[in-house]
């Protein structure tokens, strides 16, 4: 019963967890009666050593009663080397190149390039055949299987998510400032260009700190614009999902007239500091969320996540009043509006080569193990006794105590691979709030808009990085009032006449072979 954590610089270290469930735990899983998943016990537990990527701090390493009970269940012994995000890349590589470090990774970037050139040169099984009795896995939704397959052929697992609602799906807004003011929560381009225009004009956050929209900026390497966090926005003028088919012809997204009303828009919004003069050096979402969190900021793109009570209550240190709601779907002029149909999944659970066949199997009983209802509770409630009083109606009932156990044993973490659910971004453990975010959920799920290419990557794009950082810079001065059209324009062009025709040849290829 093992797990390591990797620091910066990177170094793992092993921590081997003793004392058995039975004997010093005192409770027993959250999970639900009836069926058991649980794979038979009467075998020796399988050994499984896994890497997979850290967000905020890793599990206790000692005596951690969430792990003792799901190695139980499970009847496996569970090495899981947890890394933090940003040295992830790294440690990945490593492991890679290496061949026979781990049972199972998690490859973070899906089915990128990486992905299909590790594919091609044999280093993970086809777990095609290992998946037929998989009864959890196999709920997965069938786009998301197409967005992971590799000529028919699956090499990783996708660690489901939901198709709609992550990432920039909606717009968060400061709900105290609207009541401040009188104003209805936006439904439309004009209400929010108003509100913002409110905001700015009276400075609800004081001393001239207001910023009625944050957002930030781009790399250029995967997509040009001057922002990210625009992502409603986009759609409420008709902007593509980065690529649409017209007639059989794609279209990027930036060669819509559609594409240069919104850059107007901005240009005009920037003109008038409706736009967080920050924006050109923020360089993630996350330096856009703390400064809504730190009640300077009136808007910004997130999702239902951003909901939960734990930001509620970090909003609220600053200002007690503060209240945030969502605008589900910012509408158009003309009805125009969407959300992302996303790949529906984070990550590809990929078992290297290197591991004998006859464990494979084993490996993927225990990923489909945990995806199965029982620890979805357990994910969310842990050990009942330790972490939780109760599971009810998809909350944990906890004390205190119980609140923090749960926060230094994680459950959640040794879940590696998550159940199928419309709702996964929906995680708030407050009735109310859980309730408005699957109530947005299910009005966003009714928007989607696909892009035509997601599966696809280019090889071109892939070998220059660089492609849109022109572009990007010239579409920046723009909407900063430093340039005039004719220089994004011309930028555009030298794309669609250069490497642009290439990448778009290449996608175009492989979707028309996937659509004979």
């Amino acid at each position: 019963m093992s797990f390591k954590k990797v620091l910066l610089p990177v170094t793992a270290v092993s921590v081997l967890l003793t004392a058995a469930l039975s004997g010093c735990s005192g409770g027993k899983s959250a999970a639900p009666g009836g069926e058991s998943n649980q794979p038979a016990a009467s075998s020796q537990p399988t050994s499984i050593k896994a890497l997979t990527i850290l967000f905020g701090n890793p599990p206790a390493v000692e005596n951690n009663k969430a792990l003792e009970d799901i190695e139980k269940r499970g009847n496996v012994k569970l090495d899981v080397t947890f890394v933090p995000s940003e040295a992830y890349k790294d440690k990945l590589s490593v492991a890679i190149s290496a061949g026979n470090s781990y049972d199972l990774l998690l490859l973070d970037g899906g089915k990128d390039d990486k992905f299909m050139n590790l594919v091609k040169m044999g280093a993970f099984h086809d777990l095609t055949p290992y998946l037929k009795n998989a009864k959890n896995i196999n709920q997965i939704e069938a786009a998301v299987w197409n967005n992971t397959k590799v000529q028919g052929k699956i090499y990783g697992i996708p660690r489901p998510r939901g198709l709609y609602g992550g990432g920039e799906a909606s717009l968060l807004i400061r709900k105290d400032w609207l009541d401040k003011y009188n104003l209805p929560l936006p439904k439309t381009l004009d209400e929010l260009t108003k509100a913002l225009t409110v905001f700015k004009e009276n400075d609800p956050a004081g001393g001239g700190k207001t910023i009625p929209y944050t957002v930030f900026g781009v790399d250029g390497a995967a997509s040009p614009g001057p922002f990210s966090g625009v992502l409603p926005l986009q759609f409420a003028f008709g902007i593509p999902n980065t690529w649409k088919l017209d007639n059989g012809k794609p279209v990027r997204d930036f060669l819509t007239p559609e594409y240069k009303a919104y850059l107007d828009w901005m240009k005009d919004a920037w003109s008038k500091g409706l736009i967080d003069k920050d924006a050109p050096v923020l360089k993630n979402q996350q330096q856009s969320r703390s400064k809504f969190l730190a009640g300077v900021a009136g808007v910004f793109a997130g999702n239902v996540s951003d909901m939960a009570e734990a930001n509620l209550a970090k909003l609220q240190q600053v200002d007690p009043k503060a209240e945030i709601a969502i605008i589900d779907i910012l509408e158009g002029a003309g009805g125009k509006k969407g959300v992302a149909v996303i790949g529906g999944y984070y990550g590809l659970w990929a078992i290297p080569s290197s591991v004998p066949k006859e464990k494979v199997q084993k490996i993927v009983d225990f990923l489909d193990f945990s995806a199965s209802e029982e620890n979805v509770a357990f994910s969310k409630a842990g050990v009942t006794g330790i972490h939780s009083s109760e599971f009810k109606n998809g909350i944990a009932v906890q004390t205190e105590e119980q609140k923090k156990q749960y926060d230094l044993d994680k459950p959640s973490q040794f879940v590696l691979q998550n159940r199928v659910d419309p709702y996964v971004y929906a995680s708030s453990k407050d009735p109310a709030i859980l309730q408005r975010q699957k109530a947005s959920l299910d009005t966003i799920s009714k928007f989607g808009i696909e892009n035509p290419f997601l599966s696809y990557s280019s090889q071109t794009s892939s070998k220059n990085p660089d492609t849109y950082k022109k572009m990007s810079a010239a579409m920046t001065k723009y909407v900063l009032g430093e340039a005039k059209w004719d220089d994004v324009q011309k930028e555009i062009d030298a794309w669609s006449n250069g490497l642009g025709a290439q990448i778009t040849k290449e996608l175009l290829d492989q979707y028309n072979e996937d659509h004979k």
